[in-house]
């Protein structure tokens, strides 16, 4: 790494050459990077955590388990054919902290009409690495004023991958292989894309948008993991995905700092020997008129038994409820999320995450706070809509007999 020494009124300067030496915002890395995400596809296609989305006859997302990857096929798939994975939740991005990407799979051979990606994106804001039928490309998508940005392969402005750049490499994406994006958001800053061969790191493009654009270059940082393809002809073609991560350089925010605080409660009397709804919380499809990527983050589940029996309760994941359906704004002017009181149980939880015995308030364990810790995304789907998964619910069972209860949930929300 290059290094240069200037004496100025006594005072030395020590400046690195741009590099991948240094994070986006010109500090040197070192290695202590805070993952905020990570996933492989070593058992599933990690369902819990990415949705799978298909259109069109043939167009298929399955485990590889020889591989242990994902596998994208179009089998004489028709125009308007998807198939590609996305994560639930849209990592927050952390103002004058670098956000890294990184993702791993092999977009395989060029196929005529179809668009093949790996990127941090949505589709309409992000930045992504593309095989289409007719070039190679890095595609910064913008729904702000700047608009899309797509540069081919023989324009990438710090190296091509075509053995007459710095690095002397020539990119062969038939081959399986790690993209590498980081990002200075505050939607005026510098992305950079480059590809890890051999443990370096080829920087291939670069986006400049600060002194350039009068717009912010896209309109947000809070973005997914999507890798997959889309067609536009009958094709048939196939890519895959490995294995992906999302990094925060420069640490993360305290945890007592970070995020908006909120709680909802509920009552109930729970029934003897069968489960009762007493609580359930979702995010709302739209904060502000926006659709609705806020980061849930659960802190402590309360439970309060005043009734005679002690109480069975549970955190659950996917847990419908029947008759009064409808939920209501948590604080509808400052928080995400919704909740349901009133609703009944229907069927059984998908996933039980939590559970825990509270004694009858005659004895001296009528309460219990638990602090909760969890993986999974209390979300929307891709397309912006509710979702079982992404709705969590307490439910309460009677043992021995009926037994009023109380229940109350705080978590914290990220925007």
């Amino acid at each position: 790494m290059a290094q240069s020494f200037t004496r100025r009124n006594s005072v030395v300067d020590i400046a690195f050459a741009d590099s991948m030496g240094i994070d986006a915002f010109q500090r040197l890395r070192v290695s202590t990077p805070t993952y905020i995400f990570d996933a492989q596809q070593t058992y599933d296609l990690q369902p819990l955590l990415f949705e799978q989305v298909t259109a069109g006859s043939g167009a298929t997302v399955t485990h590889d388990s020889t591989n242990r990857q994902a596998l994208m096929t179009f089998a004489s798939t028709p125009t308007g054919g998807k198939a590609f994975m996305q994560s639930y939740e849209h990592f927050r991005y952390q103002p004058g902290r670098c956000q890294q990407i990184f993702i791993s799979g092999n977009l395989g051979a060029t196929v005529a009409n179809v668009v093949k990606f790996m990127g941090y994106s949505d589709g309409s804001n992000g930045i992504e690495v593309q095989r289409t039928g007719t070039a190679d490309q890095i595609v910064l998508y913008s729904d702000s004023g700047v608009g899309d940005q797509t540069v081919v392969q023989a324009d990438w402005n710090i190296d091509p991958l075509d053995g007459t750049g710095p690095s002397g490499l020539t990119l062969d994406l038939t081959k399986q292989q790690l993209v590498v994006i980081d990002l200075q958001a505050l939607y005026s800053g510098r992305v950079r894309v480059g590809f890890d061969i051999d443990g370096q790191t080829a920087l291939v493009h670069q986006f400049t948008d600060a002194n350039v654009f009068s717009s912010p270059y896209f309109q947000t940082a809070n973005l997914p993991i999507r890798v997959g393809m889309t067609c536009t002809g009958t094709v048939s073609a196939t890519m895959n995905f490995t294995c992906c991560s999302v990094v925060s350089e420069g640490g993360l925010a305290p945890r007592e700092a970070e995020g908006f605080t909120f709680a909802a409660e509920g009552t109930v009397t729970a029934s003897s020997g069968a489960r009762t709804h007493i609580l359930s919380v979702r995010p709302k499809t739209t904060f502000n008129s926006i659709v609705n990527r806020s980061k849930f983050i659960p802190e402590t589940l309360t439970m309060l038994v005043t009734g005679v029996n002690p109480v069975l309760w549970e955190l659950c994941l996917g847990q419908a409820i029947s008759g009064t359906t409808a939920f209501n704004d948590v604080n509808a002017t400052y928080s995400g999320f919704e909740y349901n009181t009133a609703g009944t149980i229907s069927g059984s939880p998908a996933i039980v995450i939590a559970s825990g015995y509270v004694g009858a308030s005659a004895t001296a364990n009528g309460a219990v706070q638990t602090e909760l810790v969890s993986r999974f995304p209390i979300t929307l789907d891709v397309a912006g809509a509710v979702r079982a998964l992404g709705t969590l619910s307490v439910i309460v069972t009677g043992i021995g007999g009926t037994s009023a209860t109380r229940s109350s949930l705080n978590w914290r929300e990220l925007r």
